[in-house]
């Protein structure tokens, strides 16, 4: 692997990687509006000279493109080209559509999240064409990630499950993880939770009303604090009371408060388990009030389990983690790191819910979905190269 890794390594061109990045922030994508950016991709993906195959809809088509289409094994790299919309445009210093490179930084939307390490990809393509590897490279390149992944990854997934795509052995996705190796995410659980109070007259507030708001904003405070548990590959559990629905005139005090909790849960944790810790929180919180009435309002199955998603995750002991663990010093020449942080569910989820080794591993940025976004160019080519030692890692 060392001659031929050498040999790869000189092929990661700066100039190139900010080329391609530059070109496609170029192309405003906000979810749903896609259809621009994605059939640039598909130009440049059929002047490298690979497999490419178009998914989805006329207006939010999928790109699925390799190298070695009949390769016995695979690796996918999945990158979403859809953005958020710029939320307020005054903030921003730089036009969002104009990428600017300035003190080592590529700025526009979509830089950080994740336009660059797509471009990356169409890169790592354009390299790997020009060695002979016995492995087929593909890249998964969707919309519509910020908005789900219903038009974009899902489709993918779904036809892969039903055998209608081919199923590859191991996926990498690009999206920032700080030249870190991520190979877990949490789980999601949301639901409701609904107080109980009495209505009345303003005016009987104090006599004979119950407020339903104050009753939630106890609840609130007391599941508001930091869960002390942790995992090693995905970091604490998070919980936040995001929405609050009460009263339907001024003048009357609110019978119902009706607050709505995002769970993201770590690996061990299941539903019935926040249910228990939220319930004590609760119960502790109404101690002493005769008037504390509460109840939780969430999706159930046909057997009556609580629906959620749980946390998942691809053991840093797969085929894929090891190659990972080998990949990092034999390209940065230093020790990998699991990147265990703050940090959003991706379009990885859906793969290792089909059972498909899944580990991300993306580059450094900043102020993702937020004014003056940008990444930093030279975690950019790092991420290449640590692309470009996986995949050969992988061949072996």
């Amino acid at each position: 692997m060392t001659f031929k890794l050498d040999e790869a390594l000189k092929l990661v061109d700066e100039a190139r990687i900010i080329q391609l990045a530059s070109e496609v922030i170029r192309i405003p994508s906000i979810s749903g509006n896609e259809k621009d950016v994605m059939e640039y991709a598909i130009q440049l993906l059929e002047e490298i000279g690979v497999h490419v195959e178009v998914h989805g809809s006329t207006e939010r088509p999928i790109i699925y493109a390799c190298l070695n289409p009949e390769a016995e094994k695979q690796v996918i790299f999945n990158g979403h080209l859809d953005v958020v919309p710029i939320a307020k445009p005054d903030a921003w210093s730089k036009d969002p559509w104009t990428p600017l490179v300035e003190g080592g930084k590529l700025y526009g939307r979509g830089a950080s999240d994740m336009k660059s390490s797509c471009a990356v990809m169409i890169h790592l393509l354009e390299i790997l064409k020009k060695l002979d590897l016995p492995i087929s490279v593909g890249v998964h390149l969707v919309p519509d990630e910020e908005r789900g992944a219903a038009e974009g990854s899902r489709i993918l997934v779904n036809k892969i499950v039903a055998g209608e795509l081919r199923r590859p052995d191991y996926v990498v996705i690009g999206e920032q993880s700080n030249l870190q190796v991520r190979v877990a995410e949490r789980g999601m659980f949301g639901f409701k939770i609904k107080f109980y109070g009495r209505a009345a007259h303003t005016a009987a507030a104090r006599t004979n009303g119950i407020n339903a708001i104050a009753k939630a904003s106890k609840g609130v405070l007391a599941l508001e604090h930091h869960i002390d548990k942790f995992h090693e590959w995905i970091g604490h559990p998070m919980l936040s009371v995001n929405l609050i629905e009460a009263g339907t005139v001024s003048n009357q005090v609110p019978a119902e408060c009706t607050i709505t909790v995002d769970r993201r849960l770590i690996i061990g944790e299941t539903a019935d388990d926040v249910v228990a810790e939220v319930t004590a929180d609760l119960d502790k919180a109404g101690e002493g009030d005769p008037d504390w009435n509460w109840e939780i309002i969430a999706d159930k199955d046909e057997e009556g389990n609580w629906k959620y998603t749980p946390a998942n995750y691809t053991s840093p002991d797969s085929d894929l983690g090891k190659a990972f663990i080998k990949a990092v010093p034999a390209a940065l020449k230093r020790d990998p790191e699991l990147y265990v942080t703050w940090a959003g569910s991706t379009d990885g989820r859906l793969y290792r819910q089909a059972g498909i080794q899944t580990i991300g591993f993306g580059p450094i940025g900043k102020y993702a979905h937020g004014p003056d976004e940008f990444v930093y160019i030279d975690s950019l080519v790092q991420m290449t190269k640590v692309w470009v030692a996986l995949a050969l890692e992988l061949s072996t």
